[in-house]
């Protein structure tokens, strides 16, 4: 009689699932248990990691040991900053933990990953639109690109400081224009049809805007809107053929736009526009280190705000943020705008 081994199913298990559907398996688990936002931020590491191993000779969940998440790491190191290391150490812990509770690798492997160091505010992206470019490219778009799209979906990040998950998450009549002086656009997490807001119910405020946004924003909607619903029967603001506009194409046009050869017609990195990929070619937009993507905006947004003065427990409601986060990760003012600032308080 063969003797019983408890380990016997795991150990074949884990011999022969494959890594790579072991991964699309636990994307599949994270759609059914969080939100939009925290699935997108598993799918880069999870992928790399995985190509990473399958480079070593790991094709199944079994194979994988420490040391591949170490060189994965180390290979990271050179390529992104320090925080994006840790967040991206702390995903493919996730992913290893899920395996381990499924028995298809070690069961402690997760245990052994040694999180990365990080220098003071390294936990802070310091990414960030400048409000320089912000503007340029603001009144850029109002010249040659007036009340298109993009332009009234960057004045409007710019000017509320928006995610961009609350920007494409707005309908038509959630933009709401009483008189001259009193328009906001209203915020609603409306659960079930695709557009959730960050922190749900919770991210529910209305939000005064400019006379500027709003003449934008009814130039927009009487000359450019596409007119058309999204798969729930809503009218959305933002709109392109397909229906509602997207976070990557939203996030396609924005760093392109945001280049600032487009804006200035200059290059800060002392490049030829004429022969540079990143000014020649849209897809290669990201690549222009001045480039903002859609984070960035919002945060130089706030910061922006900040430095126009709003009180910080007015703008943690107007931006969706609480006061501690907005000190930690969004205020980029240089030590002599803070000092200006507190220069006001003085008496003679």
């Amino acid at each position: 009689m063969t003797d019983f081994n408890p380990t016997a199913d795991r150990e074949e298990a884990s011999k022969v699932t494959n890594l790579k559907k072991a991964r699309r398996d636990f994307m599949e688990h994270k759609r059914a248990t969080t939100n939009d936002s925290t699935v997108r931020s598993y799918k880069f590491p999870t992928k790399s990691f995985v190509e990473h191993c399958a480079t070593h000779g790991a094709t199944v969940t079994g194979d994988v040991t420490k040391r591949m998440v170490t060189t994965w790491l180390d290979g990271r190191k050179q390529d992104v900053k320090p925080i994006t290391v840790k967040n991206n150490a702390k995903h493919i812990r996730v992913f290893l933990k899920w395996l381990g509770s499924r028995e298809l690798c070690d069961w402690d492997i997760h245990e052994k990953i040694e999180m990365p160091t990080i220098p003071d505010r390294g936990e802070v992206n310091e990414d960030v639109l400048r409000a320089d470019l912000a503007k340029s490219t603001l009144e850029y778009l109002d010249t040659y690109n007036y009340a298109s799209t993009y332009h009234a979906l960057l004045y409007t990040m710019w000017h509320t400081g928006c995610r961009i998950s609350g920007a494409i998450s707005l309908d038509v009549d959630d933009f709401v224009a009483l008189s001259k002086e009193d328009s906001f656009l209203k915020f609603r997490d409306r659960e079930g049809t695709s557009t959730p807001l960050k922190n749900g119910h919770k991210s529910k405020r209305d939000v005064t805007i400019s006379d500027g946004l709003t003449n934008v924003l009814n130039d927009y909607i009487n000359a450019h809107r596409l007119d058309k619903t999204d798969e729930h029967g809503r009218s959305p603001l933002f709109t392109v053929p397909g229906g509602r506009l997207s976070r990557q194409r939203a996030y396609k046009n924005i760093v392109a736009v945001t280049r600032p050869c487009v804006s200035t017609g200059d290059c800060p990195h002392d490049k030829k526009i004429k022969t540079c990929e990143a000014a020649q070619r849209k897809e290669k937009a990201p690549s222009c280190p001045s480039s903002a993507s859609l984070h960035p905006v919002r945060k130089g947004a706030i910061t922006n705000l900040i430095n126009e003065g709003w009180p910080k427990e007015a703008l943690s409601e107007r931006v969706d943020v609480s006061v501690d986060v907005l000190e930690k990760h969004y205020d980029f003012r240089t030590t002599e705008t803070e000092r200006m600032h507190r220069s006001q308080y003085m008496h003679e």
